[in-house]
């Protein structure tokens, strides 16, 4: 995707993964007996679970059994087109790709457009995509399956699934997941539960890294993701509850003693 995507034929819907409707989906989730096995190394596998996202999407909500996409920028994804020896976040690699179902899913189905006309070209022959994205399968279908909350790319950062479809929500609140759904979320820092699924900018404006951080963290580093970002020349003062920051203009003439 570092050469941009004109190149791709994105109008040809030969060429895109089948939508499957939420219902459908949740179905074939829920045929899963181990939720776990979203991995090319167990033989019995005949599906892969895709999270076509960020990185840091996935840390604050995804599907029970997708893997974690090890980059922080759509355009790094490489899923199915790593190097011959491949890495090791490929879960592509070395998959059948006539016999293995790929369910790709993001939060709006756009990317995954984009993407499965590139796995297309690669000779993956069973693609299929979430219609709608998850923002559209937590309004039809609510929680189920799905695990923490969905990340925005606006000012509020993070949705809970309440806040697609309250009905639902509250059928879901009394399972087992609703227990579970957030303790995976770790912060950055000391690796402990947080208490809130929402990231946070690092104070230092050199860095702006984007974060889950609990309190104390937050407290201990002034804001920022690191002792080394605590030193910076340009920090920005620590902001109460998770408010955000500013436009970077406003800071970038500012200097905070170390």
């Amino acid at each position: 995707l570092e050469g941009g995507i004109s190149h791709l034929p994105l109008l040809d819907p030969s060429m895109r993964a089948t939508a499957i409707a939420p219902s459908e989906w949740r179905k074939r989730l829920e045929a899963v007996k181990n939720n776990d096995t979203a991995s090319n190394t167990n033989p019995r596998t005949n599906y892969i679970l895709l999270d076509v996202r960020n990185g840091y999407e996935w840390d604050i909500g995804h599907f029970h059994g997708a893997q974690r996409p090890d980059v922080d920028c759509f355009r790094s994804t490489s899923f199915g087109i790593s190097p011959t020896e491949g890495v090791a976040s490929d879960q592509l690699l070395q998959v059948d790709k006539e016999k293995t179902d790929i369910l790709m899913y993001c939060t709006g189905g756009i990317r995954c457009d984009v993407y499965s006309t590139i796995l297309r070209q690669q000779g993956f022959q069973n693609l299929y995509t979430l219609e709608g994205g998850v923002s559209h399968y937590l309004k039809t279908e609510g929680p189920v399956k799905w695990i923490g909350n969905l990340f925005t790319f606006d000012s509020r950062l993070s949705l809970p699934p309440s806040a697609y479809n309250h009905e639902t929500m509250i059928e879901a609140s009394m399972t087992q997941q609703a227990f579970d759904s957030d303790k995976f979320a770790k912060c950055y820092v000391c690796n402990s539960q947080v208490s809130e699924l929402r990231h946070r900018n690092c104070a230092n404006l050199d860095c702006n890294f984007l974060f889950l951080c609990c309190e104390n963290c937050v407290m201990d580093l002034g804001g920022c993701c690191s002792y080394n970002c605590m030193t910076a020349p340009r920090r920005r003062p620590v902001l109460p509850g998770f408010q955000r920051y500013k436009k970077w203009h406003v800071y970038r003439d500012q200097k905070v003693e170390a």
